[in-house]
């Protein structure tokens, strides 16, 4: 018989208050009723992380949840607790005409360098351009508008429930770098895609290198401008005004932490 181990432990306790909770509203009453059916703090706090929420935390209403048994870390939660929380996990995500959020999946791209024999056959005298791809002429995440809103949803610090499943599975590596290793959208650059329709590819150039230099980095024509909006200090409104019609990608450009590799983007077409 296999072991099971703490951790798939904690992961059947959670699919288990899923199951009987559903992605119902959490509120006061739900947080006593999941207390008064043996829930541990950290399920309760995983739940109220990954649910919407409307709470009450008013004096008498604080008052209640103590005089119920819940706990004082379970109540700074739901003081830390948006109301109405999106139960967006980390990520980057745009509203699609039904007002539901739907997900910008990271795409790989592969680099090449162009003139790269030739440049070693003079000695590096011959520039080399360096250039990210991404298959296809077409992002999968098509967005009808040309003034896109999208939802940047940053990883929690880990220091506040350092038990709770989210910071087990970033110990883990279970979740993207970029939204534990970043904390807001400056970090990240949006940038027009160039598209070879024979070829069947997108690409930007990123990086120029030859004897005498060597540049890493976006060209500053290719980088559109975008405002930010603060939701609160983990999720981010960016707005875009006027975007041509086109294939598009927001890029990291923060550090990347050991042992990870920035080779993806988080790619939209404007149609």
């Amino acid at each position: 018989m296999k072991k099971i181990t703490p951790v798939l432990f904690l992961f059947a306790l959670i699919l288990s208050s899923n199951l009987t909770f559903g992605q119902e509203i959490i509120t006061n009453e739900k947080v006593i009723e999941m207390k008064e059916l043996g829930f541990d703090d950290d399920i309760i706090i995983e739940k109220i992380y990954s649910s919407p929420v409307d709470f009450d935390t008013s004096i008498a209403a604080l008052s209640a949840l103590k005089k119920a048994g819940v706990s004082s870390e379970v109540m700074s939660e739901i003081m830390r607790s948006p109301k109405n929380n999106t139960s967006l996990k980390p990520g980057i995500y745009y509203s699609e005409e039904d007002n539901s959020e739907k997900l910008i999946l990271a795409t790989v791209f592969s680099s090449t360098d162009k003139n790269s024999f030739a440049n070693r056959m003079v000695s590096g005298y011959i520039p080399t351009t360096k250039k990210s791809r991404l298959p296809g002429t077409n992002s999968n995440n098509t967005i009808p508008e040309t003034s896109p809103s999208f939802k940047f949803v940053f990883e929690r610090n880990e220091t506040e429930n350092p038990n709770n499943l989210q910071s087990i599975m970033n110990r883990m590596g279970m979740l993207n770098w970029w939204f534990r290793t970043a904390s807001s959208p400056n970090e990240f650059i949006l940038v027009k895609l160039d598209v070879n329709q024979k070829k069947k590819f997108r690409e930007i150039i990123t990086g120029k290198r030859s004897a005498a230099f060597e540049n890493n980095g976006v060209d500053a024509k290719h980088i559109v401008d975008f405002t930010i909006e603060t939701i609160d200090e983990y999720t981010f409104k960016v707005h875009t005004e006027n975007l041509e019609y086109g294939e598009y990608a927001f890029m990291y450009q923060g550090q990347v932490p050991m042992g990870a590799e920035n080779q993806s983007v988080f790619d939209f077409s404007i149609q």
